[in-house]
């Protein structure tokens, strides 16, 4: 079974890099997550889908499912799907991590607060 680990490091080492930087931030703010392989990336879970990180050419994309209900919060967060939103997190050059940190806690940590509710 292919996991996001695997999957990760068969890409260029700049991809590899940005993508573990990403996935150990995921699961800092959560380390019950449940990563899996979808549609050709790593996905992020807690009875659905919350977060993914998509390699593109020059960044990687970070994908949020439910990203609409944070755009007006966190200007770094691009999009025009129904729901779905990303940041686009460079290879290269600067990226605002602590917004990028706060984005993921924004998404995690009130699934993560409902599962642990009695």
């Amino acid at each position: 079974m292919l996991t996001a680990e695997k999957l990760i490091q068969t890409l260029p080492y700049e991809q590899q890099a940005t993508m573990h930087k990403l996935r150990e931030m995921i699961i800092a703010v959560d380390p019950a997550i449940v990563e899996t392989v979808k549609w050709g990336k790593p996905v992020y879970s807690r009875g659905r889908n919350l977060l993914s990180i998509v390699p593109q050419e020059k960044h990687v994309d970070l994908q949020i499912w439910d990203g609409i209900a944070l755009c007006d919060k966190f200007p770094l967060i691009e999009g025009d799907g129904q729901k779905m939103r990303h940041v686009k997190v460079k290879y290269k050059g600067r990226n605002d991590f602590k917004t990028i940190g706060a984005i993921i806690t924004a998404v995690l940590k009130p699934v993560r607060q409902a599962a642990a509710a009695p």
